[in-house]
């Protein structure tokens, strides 16, 4: 029993040493497996106003191992709506319809249920994580004057960012269509949590819609 008990203790620090790499390795898999469909150069299948998704915000929880197993298993693709492109982040995603945390491991996720691209304030929510090439890591680092890019696989809307904020995370006003009626045009909120949800921090970067292309 003694003999055991060390083994067991160094599977355990193992185990507990990998656990980052594994969730790392999960998240990859996912994204990769979504965009390498090329989603951006056909229409999506469903319009995003016909999709019903969840939007429980008292649900979300931080990114760990038992969340992302567990989100996997509930991951729907038919909830991709489309994509969201950052260029100068390296920010490449899908937009998932609704906020769960099965959405949320895999792209950004849509906060309104009533949100339609190009129109009013398009809000979406993407996890913040420690490695800044995965899901929302980066968002942190834009700038006032990156250009956004999202489709809906029919036109892409570009938005340029005008202002970065960070908020408690009780200040749901940020959501509302009133902000893009007091910038005077669509506007686009990205949200993610300011290092950790536990801060009870949210980093916003905000962008003012200044253009749209068709896709051929």
């Amino acid at each position: 029993m003694k003999k055991i008990i060390p083994i067991l203790l160094i599977i355990i620090g193992i185990v507990f040493l990998l656990t980052p790499f594994i969730m790392e390795q999960i998240v990859k898999y996912y994204n990769s497996a979504i965009m390498d469909k090329d989603i951006l150069k056909e229409p999506i299948g469903t319009d995003a106003d016909q999709i019903e998704g969840e939007f429980d915000f008292s649900a979300i929880t931080d990114v760990d191992i038992w969340s992302l197993i567990k989100g996997s298993k509930n991951f729907d693709k038919n909830l991709i709506i489309g994509t969201i492109l950052i260029p100068d982040l390296d920010i490449h995603l899908p937009i998932m319809k609704g906020l769960t945390n099965s959405n949320l491991m895999v792209g950004a996720a849509t906060m309104k249920p009533d949100q339609s691209f190009g129109l009013g304030n398009y809000t979406l929510a993407g996890h913040y994580m420690k490695n800044k090439d995965l899901l929302f890591g980066s968002l942190m680092d834009i700038e006032i004057g990156n250009k956004v890019y999202v489709s809906n696989g029919k036109k892409i809307y570009e938005y340029e960012i005008y202002d970065t904020v960070i908020v408690p995370d009780t200040a749901m006003e940020l959501l509302s269509d009133e902000r893009a009626d007091e910038r005077g045009k669509p506007i686009i909120s990205l949200m993610t949590c300011y290092h950790s949800s536990k801060t009870g921090k949210r980093f916003f970067a905000l962008g003012e819609l200044i253009d749209e292309h068709h896709i051929d």
